[in-house]
């Protein structure tokens, strides 16, 4: 469909009565998703290397009974079992999946682009989805351009176009430029996906959705593969060196098998069984779920997670690299004071004026919170605003300044440095004396002047002085982050007073220096200064680019915020970059791994907090999952090497594994935080999984061991039948697997965090109890070779399973684990 076949230019934009009609008939500005099937996400359950594993022992098993001359019914009916088990729980991965995939979605629909446009005669901002042709969109420094379109008016505008065309270089645009044929020749054109480096601009839409240069692009591209996360490839190291040491064993059973002569069949059953104990079937499923609840949660929290792997690097994160502006402080400016190089009331209205009309936002709220506050200010005094003809110098981070023309003056406003710098020496003595009072208050400032027509040097005329308070909640934010061992640094383009007055209200310390002291500085003078300088004022895009290299180099994990295009390589350099939701670009946005949504400190913090708990909980799970399945391969391969029989059959194991892996692992990512979690140093990234586990994990796998083996001892001496040894020996696994998840919660004996605190473990253990006592006392355990036991047979295996839990939790405290609510670390940084 052409969208636009006549340019049709309405600077009040579109009337707000014509956007239903225009939506039937253009559709939304978005391009076309590739979603997978549903049928491909069940089938994904199967790929690893784990089911594959099960997959071929039960193919081996069925074929060797065939071979034997066996009618074949018993391997059948196993494998038939088997097979349903498996479908079983990669439907529950799926659902899992299914669940994440959601949550992705609606995270993706509240960090979606908004676009400021002009619609009924009104600036009002919008999600970039809704633009509609002839729509009139405003662009700024920042931007990024969301449709095509024909500009109508610029101001030393300059666009980023690689996307499209591949040139670094921006493109400088102009509303009466001429058009070539290539698009990178196209000058008063812009284009969706394409970023604004400077100036702004207003252009009409011409083209949306997959009618855009971009959406073309994007229709001949059939899927975009997203990279693994680091816990993804860890779980699959994982996964892959279970296989390899389950093949090992299996290979080591049936040679002891063909050396002490028993039957293939037996010798066949009996590597099924081991394959089947040692793999954790739903560990692939239970860890997506984990992290699809933490993105969450922490979606709660105003903190949306772009790419899973940050949830873990902010369980390492141990230096936070900070804006102040809007981060630290309200970002919710307030002219307090001003001062006149000449004081008088014609100086006085020429100040607001300037204030005012150098500024491009918009009352009441579109636009930056400093410019907005101007707009105040001259609005309660009763200042006319003057409209912009030209903006000859428009604000960067690098100029520190913008000037506008306005008939036959222009005027000056910006750091006040830099605007005493331009204009004559004549106040320069009495200006700085008075910032420097400002600054000591913490006070925000800025330098405005004016240049004549016949003037070549511009005239000072004045300083305003903005407050802009801390946030509730941050200052004890920061005492909590240095309580974890995270030191905060401030970051800051305003002046080394403003910036050391809110530094120190807060509680950050140390010394501060100026963005001029960074660039005369080596990387090697610079890495020893960052060791106990924490407030960097008037810094350049580079100034923190050099700091975050120098934190990296001394082994720091730093977490980098940034709203600007010019911080986004800092944010994409950063272990953990953290973006403005309100305040930031699209492109700074996009540079991020996490987005705050409300631009306070204290939801990094609350970020930082919930990244621990979330890895926390994967390492509980995943432990549960291997001190369990190898506690059952433990007890097999004893079995066999002592010439008992054979304790499980392989439909036993994969209903073991299906009543104690899924739920119970499941519930446990649920887990409440460890109330020390924030008193404890950041975790070292490289650190194994099993890192301060190990001798616990040995002690738990024991005792999933000797449990049931005791019970199989004592069954086999009483000269039952071996369906009875196996359905005592079986049952006893499972209770004592669902206990071990309860032990597995928390380092803390559960008399001290309380044993009912988890209430999704309650409902995930009591599951997998009922559907065993219905596999016991209905025909089902005809088909598993098991029979129903006494309540006199449950009392011994509930004497026993409980015997051993108590005891795990009393050996409890023989670890060195803190009492709840006391710091056991000091802070790592002074």
């Amino acid at each position: 469909m052409e969208q636009s076949s006549s340019l049709i230019i309405n600077r009040r934009g579109l009337p707000l009565d014509s956007i239903t009609e225009r939506r039937s008939k253009y559709g939304w500005n978005e391009l076309p998703e590739k979603k997978r099937s549903l049928l491909w996400l069940f089938a994904r359950q199967f790929q690893n290397t784990l089911v594959y594993i099960l997959i071929g022992a039960l193919v081996l098993s069925v074929s060797l009974r065939l071979l034997e001359g066996s009618s074949g019914t018993d391997g059948v009916v196993d494998a038939v079992v088997i097979l349903a088990i498996l479908v079983l729980n990669a439907l529950l991965g799926f659902l899992q999946e299914y669940k994440a995939e959601e949550a992705i979605a609606a995270l993706r629909e509240l960090t979606s682009p908004q676009t400021r446009v002009q619609r009924g005669g009104q600036e009002m901002m919008i999600p970039s989805r809704e633009l509609l042709p002839d729509d009139m969109v405003i662009l700024d420094t920042g931007d990024r351009v969301t449709a095509d379109g024909q500009l109508i008016t610029s101001s030393h505008l300059e666009i980023n176009e690689s996307s499209l065309t591949g040139e670094s270089e921006p493109v400088h645009k102009a509303a009466d430029a001429r058009n070539g044929i290539a698009l990178s020749e196209q000058k008063s054109r812009v284009f969706a996906g394409t970023i604004v480096t400077r100036g702004s601009g207003e252009y009409v839409v011409t083209a949306i959705g997959t009618q855009t240069e971009i959406g073309k692009v994007a229709l001949l591209v059939a899927s975009t593969k997203l990279p693994e996360t680091p816990l993804a490839l860890r779980m699959k190291r994982l996964s892959n060196s279970i296989g390899l040491i389950v093949l090992a064993l299996c290979a080591l059973v049936i040679m002891i098998g063909f050396y002490r002569h028993m039957p293939v069949i037996s010798i066949v059953l009996l590597a099924v069984s081991m394959a089947v104990s040692a793999v954790p079937e739903g560990l692939p499923a239970v860890v997506t779920a984990g992290l699809a609840m933490g993105v969450r949660r922490m979606a709660a929290k105003n903190a949306l997670v772009r790419r899973l792997d940050a949830l873990e690097t902010l369980g390492s994160v141990t230096v936070i690299c900070s804006d102040k502006t809007g981060t630290i402080t309200e970002n919710r400016m307030k002219v307090r004071h001003t001062w006149l190089a000449e004081d008088n009331e014609h100086e006085a209205h020429l100040l607001g004026q300037i204030a005012s009309s150098s500024n491009r936002a918009e009352l009441p709220n579109i636009g930056d919170p400093t410019e907005i506050g101007l707009l105040e200010y001259a609005a309660d005094n009763h200042i006319d605003r003057l409209p912009i003809e030209d903006e000859e110098v428009p604000f960067s981070s690098e100029e520190k300044y913008m000037q506008t023309r306005h008939g036959e003056r222009s005027f000056l406003k910006g750091a006040p440095e830099k605007i005493l710098m331009l204009c004559s020496q004549s106040q320069h003595k009495a200006a700085q004396k008075q910032m420097r009072t400002m600054a000591s208050q913490g006070l925000r400032i800025l330098g405005c002047a004016v240049l004549d027509e016949n003037q070549t040097i511009p005239r000072f005329v004045g300083l305003i002085a903005m407050e802009d308070p801390p946030r509730t909640g941050v200052q004890q934010a920061i005492a909590e982050a240095a309580h974890a061992g995270i030191r905060t640094i401030m970051i800051t383009g305003d002046n080394i007073d403003t910036a050391t007055a809110i530094a120190h209200e807060v509680g950050i310390t140390g010394g501060g220096m100026e963005g001029k002291d960074v660039d005369a500085m080596s990387p090697t003078e610079l890495e020893n200064t960052v060791r106990t300088t924490s407030i960097f004022a008037r810094v350049s895009p580079t100034n923190k680019i050099a700091i975050l290299e120098a934190l990296k180099r001394q082994g720091e994990i730093v977490s980098m915020t940034g709203d600007g295009v010019n911080d986004a390589p800092a944010l994409k350099s950063a272990h953990a970059g953290i973006a403005m939701g309100k305040a930031g670009t699209q492109v700074a946005k996009e540079a991020a791994s996490i987005i705050l949504a409300d631009d306070s400190f204290s939801t990094i913090v609350s970020a930082i907090r919930e990244g621990r708990r979330i890895y926390d909980n994967i390492r509980k799970f995943v432990l549960y999952l291997l001190r369990a399945n190898f506690g059952e391969l433990l007890f097999i391969t004893t079995s066999l090497a002592i010439g008992l029989p054979v304790p499980y059959l392989p439909i036993h194991i994969l209903w073991i594994n299906l009543m104690t892996d899924g739920l119970p692992a499941l519930a446990l990512a649920t887990e409440a935080e460890d109330p020390n979690i924030m008193n404890r140093p950041p975790r070292n990234p490289q650190e194994h999984m099993f890192t301060g586990e190990w001798s616990r994990f040995l002690l738990y796998v024991a005792f999933a061991f000797l449990v049931p083996f005791t019970i199989f001892e004592y069954e086999l001496s009483l000269g039952v039948n071996i369906e009875h040894v196996r359905t005592m020996t079986f049952t006893t696994a499972i209770i004592f697997e669902l206990f071990l998840a309860f032990t597995t919660r928390s380092p803390y004996p559960l008399w001290q965090i309380g044993f009912f605190t988890n209430r999704w473990l309650l409902g995930a253990v009591a599951v997998p109890l009922l559907l065993h006592m219905v596999l016991l006392y209905t025909p089902l355990h005809i088909i598993f070779g098991l029979e129903p036991i006494s309540a006199a047979e449950w009392g011994i295996v509930l004497g026993i399973t409980l015997s051993g839990f108590l005891a795990l939790e009393v050996i409890k405290l023989l670890y060195a684990v803190p009492q709840l609510n006391q710091p056991d670390h000091a802070p790592v940084h002074a």
